[in-house]
């Protein structure tokens, strides 16, 4: 169709992907192409047709008592992640429809993009014009003050399902976020290693990077919270695989404290004297365990290189290292390594596992932890509308007071900073998988 917009075959390419469209129930990619088609085909013997389709599909929608916008750059360089997000909001509308006594909630969809000229005029008019009971958007941190302001304004809630801004609420009450925050990554490894193992002493090994400075701060802050003791902090460059200097620092700092380094005498080997070769210094860690909040490709040769120079100790890490390729590859270096993240496809939950079925069946691929997180976002409004929520300020009122919202990973609760505190997954690798640990 893209090769032959405005000429046969272009026009028959687009009624079919328009009957696609609607046999589907993709209800916003079918208005979009029977658009398209329309202004590219103007004097088409189907336009009546086409036209027919565009009002069956705005009178689906009309059909609906209450609406959830999703605003969501679908089509620009973020694409496959507010898909993602789109499905999962899909999912929750269409699963709330099979639920006898729960209100018609219908979906409207807006392919914006946030930096886009004339974005705030669109989402004016999508506020004032079809009064969304909320928005769920946008997908990155740096949109969500224009956003906010305009949500506070008409009052209508906005869920943001990616931004990973800390305390979204100092932009407005109305704001909220069901995106898996570094502070809730750090409060669940900390705690888990400090309350569950016992563990007392850490160091650090991070990324210099935004992601890994700050999951570092927040560890270590919370470590101090448990009174928790970090012995060393090092950072490396993103695509360094070296990391021997950093390895070595940590050793230094360890054998300053609590670290033991005891010299050895090999086994002789027969027929040989003794020689300074075969003396060698045996290093004991002083730590409990370090923490790696590094990407998947990255753990494997850290991992080997900290082998390499006698630290063995476990190792904690963050959402990062969910890469099946990573568990699969990985050698026994990083057998018990643990680490959390928002969601884990392969959970023996019978929620998640009916979950992962739903979407599979749906959009014959797997969910990712964006989806799960538009599914929440999703979800949790439909909750309040079944619960009498059914105007922007009645539902603000309920997202700021429930305390067991429903999710994919059980109740949850929407913090001070607007957060959707739900439980997370402690996973750890065994033998090239991921086993759930809680």
């Amino acid at each position: 169709r893209d090769a032959y917009l405005r000429s046969y075959p272009g026009d028959l390419a687009s009624l079919r992907l328009i009957d696609y469209y609607i046999v589907r129930g993709e209800d916003h990619l079918a208005e979009r192409e029977t658009r398209h088609f329309l202004a590219a085909f103007p004097a088409h013997p189907s336009v009546p047709k086409a036209s027919e389709s565009l009002e069956l599909i705005k009178s689906r929608l009309k059909a609906h008592q209450y609406f959830i916008a999703a605003v969501l750059p679908l089509s620009g360089h973020l694409s496959a992640f507010a898909n993602d997000v789109l499905e999962g909001i899909q999912l929750a509308v269409e699963r709330s429809h099979e639920q006898p006594g729960t209100p018609s909630v219908g979906l409207i969809v807006k392919d914006h993009d946030a930096d886009r000229q004339g974005f705030l005029d669109d989402l004016s008019t999508l506020l004032h014009d079809d009064r969304p009971l909320v928005v769920i958007g946008p997908m990155l941190s740096k949109n969500l003050p224009v956003m906010a302001e305009m949500a506070q304004k008409t009052r209508i809630p906005l869920i943001t399902p990616a931004a990973t801004l800390p305390n979204v609420r100092r932009l407005g009450s109305y704001l909220f976020s069901t995106s898996l925050t570094y502070t809730m990554q750090a409060e669940r490894i900390a705690t888990y290693a400090a309350k569950q193992q016992d563990y007392r002493r850490f160091c650090i090994l991070h990324p210099d990077t935004v992601y890994g400075r700050e999951l570092a701060r927040l560890f270590a802050q919370e470590v101090r919270r448990f009174d928790g003791e970090i012995i060393a902090m090092e950072a490396f460059k993103e695509g360094e695989t070296d990391f021997g200097p950093q390895i070595q620092r940590l050793k230094a700092e360890d054998l300053k404290k609590y670290g033991l380094a005891v010299p050895v005498e090999l086994p002789r080997q027969p027929g040989k004297p003794l020689s300074r070769n075969e003396k060698r210094v045996l290093y004991t860690p002083g730590f409990d365990a370090i923490f790696i909040p590094s990407r998947s490709h990255e753990i494997g040769l850290l991992a080997a290189q900290l082998a390499f120079h006698d630290i063995k100790a476990p190792l904690l890490g963050t959402n990062g290292w969910n890469s099946q390729d990573f568990a699969r590859t990985a050698d026994r270096t990083v057998d018990g390594a643990t680490f959390v993240d928002g969601f884990f496809v392969d959970s023996p939950n019978p929620a998640v596992q009916e979950f992962v079925q739903r979407y599979h069946k749906r959009f014959q691929s797997t969910p990712s932890l964006f989806t799960v997180q538009g599914y929440d976002a999703a979800r949790v409004v439909i909750e309040g509308v079944r619960q009498g929520a059914t105007s922007g300020e009645a539902l603000h009122d309920f997202l700021m007071t429930q305390r067991n919202l429903p999710t994919l990973a059980g109740p949850a609760s929407f913090g001070p900073d607007g957060a959707l505190h739900r439980p997370l997954f402690l996973l750890q690798v065994k033998q090239g998988k991921f086993v759930q640990l809680d």
